[in-house]
């Protein structure tokens, strides 16, 4: 078992990444509102993104071959890249019609369910972990957490 102690840390800014996941669609959303959409407002951002990362990278990444991790990254490696632009696209467009609450929740169901799965069958190099009886109780509780948050009434 691992204390929380250990995580030192890893738990704020684990905590600090939730923040900035649902602050994200808020401030793409009032972007969207001002440059004609979620797909301008998606460029604008991730242009951004992508200054900002290449800024960041000069200063504090070792050197790397391109061609290098061409050769050595499986195909789906690479990605990552689209799986962002749909997240930023999705939830800059569904936020502002079901809310802050809504939006996390069902992202963070989605998340634990992926999570589960990832960890159980150990896909994309995550380490296989069994589904205890703790782990998924504490998914469903996700589950009807999410449930009772779309609940309208």
């Amino acid at each position: 078992m691992v204390s929380l102690s250990s995580f030192g840390i890893y738990i704020p800014l684990a905590f600090i990444c939730g923040v900035v996941l649902v602050t994200q669609p808020g401030f793409n959303s009032t972007l969207s509102n001002n440059v004609g959409g979620a797909l301008n407002a998606a460029t604008v951002s991730l242009c951004v993104s992508a200054v900002a990362i290449l800024i960041i990278r000069i200063f504090f990444a070792p050197g790397m071959s391109l061609s290098v991790a061409w050769d050595k990254t499986p195909y789906w490696g690479w990605f990552g890249g689209f799986l962002g632009v749909f997240f930023v696209v999705t939830s800059m467009y569904v936020a502002p019609r079901i809310g802050a609450t809504a939006l996390v929740s069902l992202i963070l169901c989605g998340q634990m369910i992926a999570a589960l799965v990832f960890d159980r069958f150990g896909i994309l190099g995550y380490g296989e972990t069994p589904i205890t009886l703790t782990r998924g109780l504490g998914i469903l509780l996700i589950i009807v957490g999410t449930g009772l948050v779309l609940l309208r009434r």
